[in-house]
């Protein structure tokens, strides 16, 4: 049994293993990270070893005090990987992209795939069938844009994600701006996707992040939307390494 630890921007998720299946996952703010914790640790004393994937680098000296008792395995490239990778320096591909890039090793290997994760920022990743990373690219994430337009401006309010919104014509600020980011992001997608759908024949795209479900709605292309997708990559790591 083994506990995969995600921190990332906005949110900590915790998922617990049982070989390769997520027996409980559950999701906490920053800020109360150490109680969720305190829980896991009690109701499952079988756990034998944790990967944690670190986007903040914030709580992690604290973190592994409180994993004191078990082997804790920090994702990285210095890390034995299902795949190679053209990014350099290598050191500088962040963790939690190791981790997707691992997870379509395990679950769609021998196939070129793109995988998008839409979370704070927007990552998207190239990976051949030979498990070669080609690299990809970083945008900002919806969070992003409209704190971006607060931050940047007299008057914009700041406002969260709200419902798709199918309409094109926004009617006050408050609609113009949620249309603006939907749609902005929706169009990036699109053409980022259907730019290398051009290039690489049999392409399988993958989906990922918080949003990925309410985006794929969206989206006519032939997509997978994985929600656990980098836990089950950081899984797969784990057991790569040996430590399980």
């Amino acid at each position: 049994m083994q506990l995969i630890i995600d921190i990332g921007n906005t949110l900590i998720k915790y998922y617990v293993f049982e070989g390769e299946s997520i027996i409980e996952s559950c999701s906490e703010k920053h800020c109360n990270w150490h109680q969720s914790l305190d829980r896991i640790l009690k109701v499952y004393p079988k756990l034998k070893a944790v990967i944690v994937s670190d986007v903040r680098g914030t709580i992690l000296k604290e973190l592994q005090e409180a994993l004191k008792t078990l082997p804790v395995v920090l994702c990285s490239f210095d890390l034995k990987l299902p795949f190679t990778t053209k990014y350099t320096p290598s050191q500088q591909l962040g963790q939690d992209r190791i981790a997707l890039l691992a997870a379509c090793c395990k679950l769609y290997s021998n196939k070129n795939v793109l995988v998008i994760d839409v979370g704070s920022c927007i990552t998207y990743d190239f990976i051949d069938q030979n498990a070669v990373h080609h690299g990809g690219a970083i945008s900002p994430g919806f969070s992003m844009r409209y704190k971006s337009m607060h931050d940047y401006s007299g008057k914009l309010p700041l406002l969260q994600r709200e419902q798709q919104q199918n309409n094109l014509i926004g009617t006050s600020t408050a609609e113009a701006m949620h249309l603006g980011v939907f749609h902005g992001i929706i169009h990036e997608l699109q053409g980022i996707i259907a730019s290398f759908e051009i290039n690489h024949k049999h392409l399988t795209l993958i989906l990922t992040g918080g949003d990925a479900q309410m985006l794929s709605k969206s989206l006519k292309n032939s997509i997978f939307a994985h929600s656990n997708f980098l836990a089950e990559g950081l899984n797969h790591i784990l057991a790569m390494n040996k430590i399980s």
